[in-house]
Formats: structure tokens, C-alpha cells, sequence
């Protein structure tokens, strides 16, 4: 009789090799998602393209920002998920007459991205940014903010009134609808597998022209070479440095942070608030801008007939002009504009 092959062990050896495989992959996403947790050595990914890099430690965290120019200090602070390289098609132009100070948030770019003692909260990441300014001896300061900045902005003018001169606000939403854009973030980043394989193709650099082509929608098409290049490259590094732990986190800012709907009615800064027509999240400003109508007519609203969510990528010079402009002025009132698209 011949002998049986017996095949249990190279089976069994088999799956012990899958499993030890599957937690190498684990092992390699979870470190691969976790860019600078704690940079303590403040390294950069890269150096800032206008401007000196800065790091400042609040609250034993270290945030990075970048600073340039002179005149009154102007904090700029970018959208969700970006760095401050979000401002880099205005820095150029605000800086030529401000002391233009762009932050990291903590939980992107080069800042501390901690997993535990903080929750990325609006009034966190605030109450934050005041720390900052009273560290680097600013007692009051311009503050402009996109989308999740522009959420802080207005949350941090309206709870730290005599810190703020005057406020910008690129579809920053007090209040939003049920759903936004992007909803899957909130429901995909927090698990814990498939959250950590997606930001490590996200920082592989995979999907950095989708993403362009997502966040510019049709004005893709219509921009220059050059234009797309500058673009690609401000996303291409958003991602870079992208963070399972907080990217989750900043996904669920608007379930986690206070509401601040009835505090913001007594809002006294002057406001200049920014939103196009065409924009994703057109639901989300439309809802913000009849709350101001009705409560706080000194806001002044402009919006751009084909304006996208991220204004400040798609419009910088048309941006940075109404910012100069409102900055500038002694008075100011309240006002519906309506820019035609200048290619």
C-alpha cells in the first residue's frame, strides 16, 4: 500500500503564513496612517513654497504654521482635511500687506495629530488658535477661515470677541442639512482596517489627480496647465500627510463640536461671507446665509455665480481682493454680489 500524502501541515502552515501576512499588512497601514503623531523634532514633509516655517508648542502640542509679510498679524485657517497650503494661491497677495500667519490645525499637515485627549472639536481647535496668538503676543488679529476653518473662524469670533478685528468666512456652515457631500468619510474612516487602508492610498498619491478633480468639479476643465500643476500640488501634499486617527476625527467634527447656532446671533465682528453658487455643499451656505439675513444683516455676503465649495483654489486673485478690500475698509454694509466667471 502506498503511503498517504498527509497535507494538514502545509495547509495549516499555510494559513499560519496568511495570517502572519495579514497582520505584517495591518502592521504596515497602521504605521504607515500615523504621520507624525507627536513631531517633537518638527520635521517638515516639505518646505513652505512662500514664507518661513514656524512650530509653536500649545497645550504640550506642537503646531506647525507658516508666516510672511508684515502689517497686521491675519491668521489663515484651511478646510477639512488640508493643510495650509490651501492659502498658497493667496499668501502672495495677502502678504503684501499683512503679517500672514497660516496654520496647520492640529490633526494635518505637520502639526501634532494626537489620538487621544483631543476630539478635533470647532471650539477645540479654537480656542487653540487663541492660545497661539497669545503666545506670539497678538492681542487681536484678522481671521479668515474655509469651509471647517470657517466654522472655527466664526466659532472663535463669536466666543473670543475682543480678539478678532474682522472675520472671512468661505463657506464656513453654523448650521448644515441633514447630509453633506461626503458623507462616507464620517462612516469609512473610523474603521479601523479599512479606514487605515484607505489613508495609506491616499498618501500613496494614487488618487491625488481624482481628488483635483473632485474638489474643482467642472472648473477643472477650464483651468491652465499651470493652474492644474499648482492645484495638484497643494493636494498631493494635503494627502501626504494624511492621518487615519485624525482625519476620522475631523470627520465627525460636526456630531462631536457644541452648537453654537443661538451664540452666533450675537455676533458683532464684522463678518464677510463667501460661497458659490455652484458649490457641492450650496444646501449647507444657503441655510447660513437666510440665519444671517434674519439675524445678522451686518454680515456682508458676495457670491459667485459659478463659484465652487473651495473658493480660494478656484478664484485666489478675485478672493484675496474682496478680502484686501473688507480688511481695508472703515465701514462696511451689508451687500449681494454676484461675480460673472472671468477664465
Amino acid at each position: 500500500m502506498k503511503p498517504t500524502m498527509d497535507l494538514s501541515n502545509p495547509i495549516r502552515d499555510l494559513k499560519r503564513s496568511g495570517f502572519l501576512l495579514f497582520l505584517l499588512l495591518c502592521v504596515g497601514l497602521n504605521t504607515g496612517c500615523s504621520y507624525l503623531v507627536k513631531n517633537e523634532h518638527q520635521r517638515l514633509y516639505s518646505m513652505a513654497k512662500y514664507g518661513d516655517d514656524r512650530f509653536i508648542r500649545v497645550d504640550h502640542y506642537w503646531v506647525h504654521y507658516v508666516e510672511v509679510g508684515e502689517g497686521d498679524p491675519l491668521f489663515l485657517v484651511p478646510g477639512a482635511f488640508s493643510t495650509y497650503r490651501d492659502w498658497n494661491r493667496l499668501i502672495p497677495l495677502l502678504s503684501k500687506t499683512y503679517r500672514v500667519l497660516a496654520l496647520d490645525y492640529l490633526g494635518v499637515g505637520d502639526s501634532d495629530k494626537p489620538t487621544s485627549g483631543f476630539n478635533y472639536t470647532i471650539e477645540e481647535q479654537a480656542d487653540l488658535i487663541v492660545k497661539i496668538a497669545e503666545r506670539l503676543q497678538i492681542p487681536k488679529f484678522h481671521l479668515a477661515g474655509v469651509s471647517y476653518g470657517g466654522v472655527i473662524a466664526l466659532n472663535l469670533s463669536t466666543r473670543y470677541p475682543e480678539k478678532v478685528n474682522r472675520v472671512v468666512c468661505i463657506e464656513g456652515g453654523v448650521i448644515k442639512p441633514e447630509r453633506l457631500p461626503h458623507q462616507y468619510k464620517k462612516a469609512i474612516l473610523g474603521v479601523p482596517l479599512i479606514g487605515h487602508f484607505i489613508i495609506s492610498a491616499i498618501r500613496s498619491g494614487l488618487f491625488d489627480r481624482i481628488t483635483a478633480r473632485v474638489v474643482m468639479g467642472k472648473v477643472w476643465e477650464t483651468l491652465s496647465e499651470e493652474e492644474r500643476k499648482e492645484i495638484l500640488e497643494i493636494i498631493s501634499h494635503n494627502n501626504k500627510t494624511a492621518s487615519q486617527g485624525s482625519w476620522s476625527r475631523i470627520a465627525r467634527t460636526f456630531k462631536n463640536s457644541k452648537e453654537f447656532v443661538e451664540e452666533v446671533k450675537s455676533l458683532k465682528t464684522p463678518v464677510l461671507y463667501l460661497y458659490g453658487k455652484s458649490s457641492g455643499f450650496r444646501k449647507m451656505t444657503e441655510m447660513n446665509v437666510e440665519l444671517f439675513n434674519k439675524h445678522l444683516p451686518h454680515i456682508e455676503i458676495i457670491s459667485f455665480e459659478d463659484g465652487i465649495h473651495n473658493l480660494e483654489l478656484q478664484k485666489p486673485r478675485e478672493v484675496a481682493e474682496r478680502m484686501l478690500e473688507f480688511f481695508n475698509r472703515d465701514g462696511f454694509q451689508n451687500q449681494q454680489k454676484v461675480f460673472p466667471f472671468n477664465p
